[in-house]
């Protein structure tokens, strides 16, 4: 079940005829003219484009396999819906280039209505798109200028987790933001304060002490004093990263808690308005 419902999920018409376009270019001219068959079968209010390339793909492959008859019937659909195509000379071999041209020549009496129809069609979109860009600029001659000003501030969704309060500073929680990096910044210091204390001190050689040594050395090389004080070391160690790691793990959450992926602000000659948007 949930392959077919891939399988139809992936079956888009764009998907169909690149794959008819791949076996023909391939050399399985039969699974293209198939492929191309079956798309303009099922789907018959393809978009032009689309459609264009379908009957394209099924007249070549039809000439290839040597049924022109076929060919002919393709390449006639071709042009009643595009009486001005043609096919390129440099990826269509000359024959079929010289076929199709034929078949263009033969259907003229019929196409030529097509093409001034279509000449017609694009006078008429090109008319009704200048009324439009007119009407407007009366509009805005008639409104004057703007009376407010949108401001669009984009919000990025990664930045939730970047530590030192750049997710609060994003949202606009600058205080908030400032005691987030302040504390970071002060715990992230000490954890490496530490951890640099720690290792001078249990790699300086001139503090060792041996079995030897007759007091404050119970358990050799390191002295008792040193190996209390590195226990407080590590403790202020492990407090300060833990302390760190917290405050980021809080300032993570409270930037996702009051994250807005967009921040629209109209600002108007008397006063501004904010909107929130949550366009994902």
């Amino acid at each position: 079940m949930i392959a077919l419902v891939l399988v139809l999920a992936l079956a888009t018409p764009e998907a169909d005829v690149k794959r008819a376009r791949d076996r023909y270019e391939f050399g399985a001219y039969a699974d293209a003219a198939g492929a191309a068959r079956e798309l303009l079968a099922r789907t018959p209010d393809l978009p032009a484009p689309i459609a264009l390339e379908a009957w394209r793909l099924l007249g070549l492959a039809e000439y290839q396999l040597g049924d022109k008859p076929a060919a002919r019937e393709a390449f006639i659909h071709l042009l009643s819906i595009d009486p001005d195509q043609t096919l390129d000379p440099f990826l269509v071999p000359p024959p079929i280039v010289e076929f199709f041209d034929k078949v263009r020549a033969d259907a003229e009496p019929e196409l030529a209505p097509l093409r001034e129809q279509k000449r017609q069609l694009q006078e008429q979109e090109r008319l009704a798109e200048e009324a439009r860009r007119r009407l407007l600029a009366e509009e805005q001659v008639r409104s004057g200028p703007p009376s407010k000003v949108v401001v669009v501030e984009e919000h990025v969704y990664m930045l939730n987790f970047l530590p030192f309060g750049v997710g609060q500073f994003q949202n606009g929680d600058t205080t908030k933001g400032i005691i987030i990096a302040v504390a970071q910044v002060v715990f992230g210091a000490v954890n490496l304060g530490a951890i640099f204390a720690h290792n001078a001190i249990a790699q300086d050689s001139s503090r060792r002490c041996s079995v030897s040594t007759p007091t404050n050395c119970s358990n050799p090389p390191i002295p008792d004093s040193d190996r209390e004080l590195l226990n407080n070391i590590d403790i202020v160690k492990y407090v300060s990263a833990g302390l760190f790691w917290g405050t980021y793990a809080y300032g993570v959450v409270d930037s996702l808690v009051h994250y807005v992926p967009r921040i629209e602000t109209e600002i108007s000659p008397g006063r501004a308005a904010v909107k929130l948007s949550w366009d994902f």
